[in-house]
């Protein structure tokens, strides 16, 4: 049972709708959570029609704060007009980006269906608990970091930029990891080509600060774009 303090700062009557659509569809349950939570959304869990286990993601219609969404959108060249109409673009493009990274092979939720501002997807967890990020690992090694840059430039080379990446933005779970929240992801071009290097930047200092000897220069990793 979702929690009557949460339940009205998420769920808005167009979000209802959105809710109930998917639940008649099968593709959610009830919602329990919320799992996690940012400045602009909610994440619940859930089990579909026949028992899987899957997370809804849920972009508030009534964020005010998040005063970043018009600029996204016109690097994602659309700059909705009305704020309910922006948070679902900004929705939508999240579930784009996320769907491209995974049918090339990135590691991240599957995406199972989105409606308005309702994000459907693999739940990354067990028994109900999601996995832990790689912000909390206690200990990293050094094959994570190379995969994450692996991934860095898969999505680079397929014009995909996470936009938002670092270890709250990734889970592990037995021993993979797992690229989350494509909220703030854009396409590859020279006018997005400044969130790709933060992200490497990101990823490198971290791990760097973790004790990773043998971080790659971010020029060679641009390179190898």
């Amino acid at each position: 049972m979702v929690k009557s303090k949460i339940y009205y700062h998420v769920f808005d009557i167009k979000t209802i709708e959105n809710i109930n659509k998917l639940k008649n569809n099968g593709y959610i349950g009830e919602l329990n959570g919320p799992l996690g939570s940012g400045k602009e959304s909610y994440v619940f869990y859930s089990e579909n029609h026949i028992g899987k286990p899957v997370a809804v993601k849920i972009h508030r219609h009534t964020i005010d704060t998040f005063k970043s969404i018009p600029t996204y959108l016109k690097l994602r060249g659309k700059d909705s007009k009305g704020f309910i109409r922006r948070i679902d673009d900004w929705t939508r493009y999240e579930f784009e980006f996320l769907s491209k990274a995974y049918s090339i092979g990135i590691k991240c939720p599957a995406p199972h269906r989105r409606e308005g501002n309702v994000i459907v997807m693999d739940f990354i967890g067990k028994d109900g608990i999601p996995a832990d990020l790689l912000i909390n690992k206690e200990t990293v090694e050094e094959r994570w970091y190379k995969k994450t840059i692996d991934s860095i430039i898969l999505m680079a080379k397929n014009r995909i930029i996470h936009g938002d990446l670092s270890p709250y933005n990734i889970m592990v779970m037995d021993d993979e990891l797992y690229f989350i929240d494509f909220s703030q992801a854009l396409a590859f071009s020279n006018n997005t080509i400044s969130y790709l290097i933060r992200d490497i930047r990101n990823i490198n200092d971290w791990f760097a600060k973790r004790g990773i000897k043998d971080i790659i220069d971010e020029n060679e990793i641009m390179n190898r774009v």
